[in-house]
């Protein structure tokens, strides 16, 4: 009789704290819920070794530096084992072999676990490896850039991933889209798993709208576009600053998130008043902003299945993003605004369009509402995670 999973480790490439209370907040709503169903996980998120003086010179290596080594929060305990990182992550620095050793040197610590569950490739494959050596069944999951880019910009390891894959317990992806990539790869079927997201939690921490632009002081007259989401390239802000600043009043845009274009435009004075960062901020913060938006705007190049706009659709906050990664999916049916492009162009024709219809955005946010509620449900979906789980265990090896 194959003994029930009643703990398991995972290997997450992030997790929450007090200094990046945002990045891989989807580990933590899915890790909780694993937990309220009585499955005791422990969180392993290595993080680079940040010695002196690199942690005094960028904000990334002081926060590498001061993230706790590890926590307990609602039943899920986090550990952080250090590992000596290469920046970047090149195929020659062999990343998942350091985190897996790291993994290994922190086993008192998840010794109890009866599976391994990697999140993103170079952590799957850390998991992959782990597992071998602990002699229990592994689950991987991808979650965008991960299969989508990594890859192709690491064909070396591609025989790896097939390797890893192939011989994993279970497989998933948090779209449909992100499955068939998983298939076009390694040959092997993925099963399309959302994390999805605590809506009673985010319904409990929305508040009125009004109510919201007086807390965050954002006037009750301009149309807020919220941009949530790292300031990087990759995440299109840049052309959605351009785009507000081109079209004017009465349009507001908001970012809420850290990176490298923090700021942009906002010494031009075309831009005066118009654009509005507001930095990292903790999840209740993010969810304050939801409710003072009127739109919510990812102008990605490249995704998976973004939490945020799972998040925003739970709120009914209509939605204009890139047709990248799962977002075409989720807002099929009339659900949202698709972009053409990720461009300051085609951003500006979609809420010229969202300022002529607000009934008809209205309506597809609430749309867009009742489809997550009911395939977007953290707990639902963490129940059918831990009925992977259970299968899984059927190839544990004996110890």
């Amino acid at each position: 009789m194959v003994e029930p999973v009643t703990d398991a480790a995972w290997i997450t490439p992030g997790y929450p704290w007090d200094e990046e209370p945002v990045g891989g907040i989807f580990f933590r709503t899915q890790a909780q819920a694993l937990a309220r169903l009585g499955l005791a996980v422990t969180v392993l998120s290595p993080t680079p070794w940040a010695p002196w003086p690199l942690a005094r010179l960028r904000v990334r290596w002081r926060h590498y530096a001061a993230a706790p080594r590890s926590l307990d929060e609602e039943g899920v305990a986090v550990v952080r084992p250090r590992y000596p990182n290469v920046p970047g992550q090149p195929s020659w620095a062999l990343p998942d072999r350091l985190i897996a050793r790291a993994v290994w040197r922190a086993r008192a610590d998840w010794k109890g676990a009866r599976l391994i569950h990697g999140h993103s490739a170079v952590h799957g494959l850390a998991a992959w490896r782990v597992a071998r050596r602990a002699g229990i069944p592994f689950v991987l999951t991808f979650h965008g850039s991960d299969m989508n880019v990594w890859p192709d910009e690491h064909p070396d390891r591609r025989a790896d991933l097939r390797m890893a894959v192939r011989e994993a317990a279970a497989v998933t992806a948090v779209s449909a889209s992100l499955a068939e990539r998983v298939q076009a790869v390694t040959g092997v079927a993925a099963v399309h798993l959302p994390i999805g997201c605590d809506h009673r939690s985010l319904a409990g921490s929305a508040v009125p709208r009004r109510e919201a632009r007086r807390l965050l002081d954002l006037a009750e007259d301009r149309v807020v576009v919220l941009f949530v989401g790292s300031l990087v390239p990759a995440k299109g802000a840049r052309e959605l600053a351009d785009a507000i600043v081109d079209l004017g009043d009465p349009f507001l845009g908001v970012f809420v998130g850290g990176g490298p274009e923090a700021g942009y435009r906002t010494d031009d004075p075309a831009a005066h008043g118009r654009l509005v960062y507001r930095g990292e901020r903790p999840h209740e913060d993010v969810v304050l902003h939801m409710s003072a938006a009127d739109v919510l705007v990812l102008p990605s190049h490249s995704e998976g299945l973004p939490t945020v706009l799972v998040e925003a659709g739970s709120l009914g906050l209509p939605v204009i993003a890139s047709a990248v990664g799962g977002i075409p999916e989720l807002l099929a049916g009339d659900r949202g605004a698709i972009l053409p492009r990720p461009s300051a162009e085609d951003i500006s024709a979609a809420l010229r369009a969202f300022m002529a219809d607000r009934a008809a955005a209205d309506s597809a946010g609430l749309r867009l509402q009742a489809h997550v509620l009911e395939a977007y449900d953290v707990d639902r979906n963490a129940a059918k995670l831990l009925a992977c789980y259970r299968t899984a265990a059927a190839t544990l090896v004996p110890r």
